[in-house]
């Protein structure tokens, strides 16, 4: 058999040329755009969606000591949020001239301890105050809640002072001596207290200090102007002890006197110890 002349050529350009034999590639894929919307080319959530959001609170608290009025002592205090559970609480306290004996709940006090005819009656009647002081009060808090709520305990400090008229009277076999002291002192101390706090309506706050106490020191001075030229030196001695004697623990005395024919002065310096407790306070929140 006879072959064409076309024949011989194509055949061996397919021995010589296998690649012909392969398959042809397949067309490169192309990426779904569905696909290509993976976990991590989403753009990440915002902050405040992988967070607990916190529930607002009122931060701050304007408050008076209606306890106190009891004691014709005027509080008033102000408390600022620092964080969700620790606050800060600066506070003023004032107690204008009053005699001690004219005190309702001191009044009442003394009736139900003192009997009639006790010198105790007598001395308070003569004795004055009149007083002011500062504190300044860090308070943590404990509970769920937000905000100042709760239990609480606080750490503060307390700078003081006190005006003192006391109508001194010494009496000798033949004569009564009059000796109107008058006494000023400054008080420095430091302490802890208890409490608790809670909104009893939406802005309206109630404050119980239920039980503190401070420790620091007291100094100040004394002086009672009077005509003493007729007194013996024994009795002026005796003055002098009497006085020295108001404030002691043990044998150590916190008051040094001196008496002169022109009446007494005396230096005051020693520890001080102090109570806060069963305090009410109402104020508002804003």
């Amino acid at each position: 058999m006879r072959l064409s002349s076309g024949f011989l050529p194509a055949l061996l350009l397919f021995i010589y040329s296998p690649a012909l034999l392969a398959r042809t590639p397949d067309p490169p894929a192309v990426p779904s755009p569905m696909a290509a919307l993976t976990r991590d080319s989403l753009p990440p959530a915002p902050a405040k969606a992988r967070q607990k959001i916190e529930a607002p609170y009122l931060k701050n608290r304007l408050k008076i000591n209606v306890s106190s009025f009891f004691l014709n002592n005027y509080s008033f205090s102000y408390e600022r949020s620092l964080t969700r559970k620790i606050s800060f609480v600066a506070g003023y306290r004032f107690m204008p001239r009053s005699v001690l004996g004219n005190i309702s709940l001191i009044k009442k006090i003394v009736d139900q301890v003192a009997k009639d005819g006790d010198g105790i009656k007598n001395d308070i009647n003569k004795l004055s105050l009149s007083s002011n002081a500062y504190t300044g009060e860090f308070r943590f808090y404990t509970g769920h809640k937000p905000g100042p709520r709760g239990f609480y305990f606080s750490l503060y400090g307390r700078y003081s002072q006190l005006n003192i008229d006391y109508a001194y009277e010494y009496a000798t076999g033949s004569k009564t001596y009059s000796i109107p002291i008058k006494a000023s002192t400054k008080m420095w101390g430091a302490g802890l207290m208890i409490g608790a706090q809670w909104l009893i309506a939406r802005r309206i706050t109630l404050d119980w200090h239920i039980l503190g106490g401070h420790y620091g020191s007291v100094s100040g001075d004394a002086s009672g102007l009077a005509d003493l030229s007729a007194m013996s030196p024994s009795d002026k001695e005796a003055v002098k002890e009497d006085i020295e004697g108001l404030i002691n623990i043990g044998d150590k005395k916190f008051i040094t006197a001196t008496v002169t024919n022109q009446g007494v002065q005396a230096k005051i310096d020693g520890p001080m110890v102090g109570l806060r407790g069963a305090g009410i306070n109402i104020g508002i929140a804003f």
